[in-house]
């Protein structure tokens, strides 16, 4: 295959063959040349037609940057639960004492979730601003259900209170695993175009377009 180079010279040489044989460019006629010798003029602030301005240039590199960021803070929750630890079931005060380790990473990671959601600047997008807020509302209300399970397991003292104490760690997990970590990104096409240029969001949709911590 040839080079494009070498394809676009040869287009261009033979382009120039043609017009020479056919219409002797390079020669102005009187009737196509500006009258008076005077050249023609451009329109006071005329573009390119069809070129995006830097106002659209500038909200798109903006969008991008604020949905990396909110894509970098969820991802931070992936992190931290692919590194909690495992539940001891070998005993019930292990399986208590364990319980209670889990919680307390899967706290953690909600706690640095909800830190880099807040830290976010207003998004360029008002929709933006919007699924943040509900973000920030969903993980809000798993953490305080988590640290009641903790709580309850850490006070937990005989054998039967332990069993009902773990039962109550499924219910932060479950309601984790159901969140849709980019809801609300794809219904706004701004939001969407700008998560397709994220690095971090590409990531995060690699394998689903609407990732989640637990089974589809």
């Amino acid at each position: 295959m040839r080079p494009r180079s070498s394809g676009l010279a040869a287009v261009v040489g033979l382009a120039t063959v043609l017009c020479l044989v056919l219409t002797g460019c390079g020669r102005q006629s009187p009737e196509a040349g500006p009258a008076d010798g005077q050249e023609a003029r451009r329109v006071p602030g005329s573009t390119t037609s069809g070129a995006p301005s830097q106002e659209r240039l500038h909200r798109e590199r903006a969008t991008t940057e604020w949905v990396d960021g909110y894509c970098t803070a969820v991802g931070a929750l992936v992190d931290s639960m692919s590194s909690i630890p495992e539940i001891d079931p070998s005993s019930p005060r292990r399986a208590s004492r364990t319980s209670s380790r889990l919680l307390g990473a899967v706290i953690g990671g909600l706690d640095r979730t909800l830190s880099n959601l807040n830290g976010l600047a207003p998004a360029p997008v008002p929709s933006g601003d919007t699924m943040k807020v509900k973000a920030v509302a969903d993980y809000t209300r798993i953490r305080e259900r988590a640290v009641s399970a903790k709580e309850q397991l850490d006070a937990a003292g005989r054998d039967d209170a332990r069993h009902a104490a773990i039962e109550a760690v499924d219910g932060p997990l479950e309601d984790l695993g159901e969140v849709n970590l980019l809801e609300g990104i794809g219904s706004t096409p701004e939001l969407a175009a700008a998560s397709r240029r994220a690095a971090t969001c590409r990531e995060l949709i690699e394998q689903d377009p609407s990732p989640r911590l637990g089974p589809a």
